[in-house]
């Protein structure tokens, strides 16, 4: 039975971490990483549960100290380096169903690498797919700046020379203000049960775009990243992250150190 208005939060937390041991419990600034996400939903007044699922017991009880459920392991197929993100939730989804029968109306799945995220922009995840009733599914985006856009994008030629991919879209759009606006991937999804059941990538066939900034997207994978958001805490802890990003006067240098390129769980 599907336990209606019920949000169920899920934080993907495995333990084989290459770039980083542990990375999802390395210290940052006094607290394990994974912490500064579960705070971020443990503050929501949208989410009634929080999972972490894990294969890890030593992130599983730092998990559970910081007020997250964990009331089951991840079997070590699903915490390999290729294993994809919706099996992940699956496997919460039907666990917590034969243990328990329940079953949330919605799941909200937020990286444990991302620090800066932020509850209110969980909240207005929530909002906005329980008022949109056509849509499946909720993806937090950033913008991307004018130097990163896809319309500038070269490659290099067998012989060497450089070039633009699509001559003709980059002379169409050779002004800044001219390009369509593009977006890269955020740091939290919100989803219906279907779109878990039925995809194989993390969007449904009705998503809806939530715009956040840059620096609230910042996600943790190397130990340079780890200093990057040592210098940056004090900042992005602070202010209102849901709006159009007003960071121009640096944007394009922080879009490659906050934009994460693929979920890491």
């Amino acid at each position: 039975m599907v336990n209606k208005l019920e949000v169920l939060a899920i934080v993907p937390a495995r333990g084989g971490s290459k770039s980083i041991p542990k990375k999802n419990i390395i210290d940052l600034s006094g607290k394990p990483l994974i912490s500064y996400a579960l705070a971020a939903i443990k503050n929501s007044k949208s989410v009634n549960r929080v999972i972490v699922s894990t294969d890890d017991q030593e992130i599983a009880g730092v998990a559970k100290k910081y007020g997250a459920e964990v009331p089951f392991l991840r079997p070590a197929e699903l915490a390999t380096d290729t294993a994809p993100t919706m099996p992940v939730l699956r496997h919460v989804l039907d666990q917590l169903k034969q243990s328990e029968g329940y079953e949330p109306s919605w799941v909200l799945l937020v990286q444990p690498t991302s620090p800066f995220i932020k509850t209110e922009e969980i909240d207005a995840a929530i909002e906005l797919i329980k008022k949109n009733s056509e849509a499946d599914s909720v993806t937090s985006v950033i913008e991307v700046p004018n130097n990163f856009h896809p319309i500038n994008s070269r490659l290099i030629t067998e012989d060497g020379w450089l070039q633009f991919v699509d001559p003709v879209e980059r002379a169409k759009y050779n002004q800044r203000q001219s390009k369509p606006r593009r977006y890269a991937i955020g740091n939290l999804w919100v989803f219906t049960l279907e779109v878990i059941q039925k995809k194989d990538i993390p969007i449904g066939d009705r998503c809806l775009p939530l715009v956040i900034t840059s620096m609230s997207a910042f996600d943790i994978d190397t130990l340079e990243d780890l200093e990057i958001a040592e210098a940056l805490l004090p900042i992005a802890l602070r202010g209102d992250s849901i709006k159009k990003s007003n960071e121009d006067h640096f944007s394009n240098g922080f879009y490659q150190l906050c934009c994460p390129q693929h979920f890491r769980h």
